[in-house]
């Protein structure tokens, strides 16, 4: 197992100084990597779940890759339609060249209606269009140029992407890992993935996504390597047992339940519970590496733990000090060394 970390990047912590602080402890603590949430523009209505101020996650990626040498960044993840793919391409490519290919661009449809909106997009296209992007990005990381697409969204001719190396990148050189938890979701992984990282599956499902997806991929004849990520829900390491049902947070911003009443927000599963009663990845060091340990079992591989929510009580430095009781007790115990293998 690997474990990387979301670094928040939005509400009390959407500070630059507060991003640094984080972003240097993962590096010095042994994770593999970095992880951003993604949103350009939050409805007012959203903002109880999540308050700005927020970074922009390529933005933040860009800063993190320059400020160290060995964490990989990744977006967790990044809304396929809001952005132009041949933009986003130039873009993630540059970003992959100029930090040494330590880039993930995790991918999914998005949610948030009024944010598809203010972007002058149609939230009932984001399917085909997200299908569409990662078509245009695979196209333009394959082969320096000229490339071309038919469309129909975004159709070109004779271009040459900007931020391709000569000849293309090598295959996973800018790894496209697809989110989704649905069955659309596992067939685009599996087609145009080269991972899957979907959001707080339980074990269970996650096992039967991982072998839905494994036979699409076989059907497909797609052999090349492939990734098992996971984004966890809110994790916390407590000093004291967690109770049945008990709360990973103490406190609940005003007008969370409001914004959540609204159907788009069903996308998000319920966070899964553990056989006592609890929800995973919150409870003692044993707690919770048992609940890893149960995510191994099921066929995860790279693990993005999320330590903080808006309705978190922690400040940077306890961010930090959950980060180090997951460095310290948790990885060692599950990997059986002091980095869990990662990079």
């Amino acid at each position: 197992m690997r474990f990387s970390v979301v670094v928040p990047s939005y509400g009390a912590l959407g500070d630059p100084g507060a991003l640094a602080v984080c972003i240097d402890a993962a590096e010095a603590l042994g994770f593999e990597g970095v992880w951003f949430a993604d949103h350009v523009a939050l409805p007012d209505y959203a903002t109880p779940v999540l308050p700005p101020p927020m970074l922009d996650p390529l933005a933040a990626c860009a800063w993190g890759l320059g400020r160290t040498r060995r964490l990989r960044f990744g977006t967790d993840v990044l809304v396929a339609p809001y952005r132009p793919p041949l933009v986003l391409a130039a873009l993630a490519g540059s970003l992959a060249r100029l930090s040494g290919e330590r880039l993930v661009v995790g991918i999914g449809v998005g949610y948030l209606e009024g944010e598809f909106a203010a972007l002058g997009l149609d939230p009932a296209d984001r399917g085909p269009c997200t299908d569409e992007v990662l078509d245009v990005l695979r196209a333009c990381w394959a082969e320096a140029g000229p490339v071309a697409h038919p469309g129909p969204r975004f159709a070109f001719t004779d271009v040459h992407p900007v931020g391709t190396p000569p000849g293309g990148f090598v295959p996973g050189a800018v790894p496209l890992w697809v989110g989704g938890n649905a069955g659309v979701a596992l067939r685009r992984a599996a087609r145009a993935g080269d991972g899957w990282h979907p959001l707080f599956p339980t074990p269970e499902a996650y096992a039967r996504g991982r072998a839905t997806i494994e036979a699409e991929r076989a059907r497909r004849g797609r052999t090349g390597p492939f990734t098992w990520s996971y984004s966890a829900a809110a994790t916390r390491i407590l000093d004291r047992p967690a109770a049945p049902s008990s709360p990973p947070v103490p406190r609940v911003p005003p007008g969370t339940a409001a914004a959540r009443a609204r159907p788009e927000f069903g996308y998000a599963p319920a966070p899964p519970t553990a056989p006592d009663g609890r929800p995973r990845l919150v409870g003692t060091v044993e707690q919770v590496v048992a609940d890893v340990r149960a995510l191994a079992e099921a066929g995860v591989e790279h693990l993005v733990l999320r330590c903080w929510t808006s309705a978190s009580d922690l400040d940077a430095d306890g961010v930090v000090a959950q980060y180090e009781r997951i460095a310290t007790d948790v990885v060692p115990a599950v990997a059986g060394s002091p980095t869990g293998g990662n990079r």
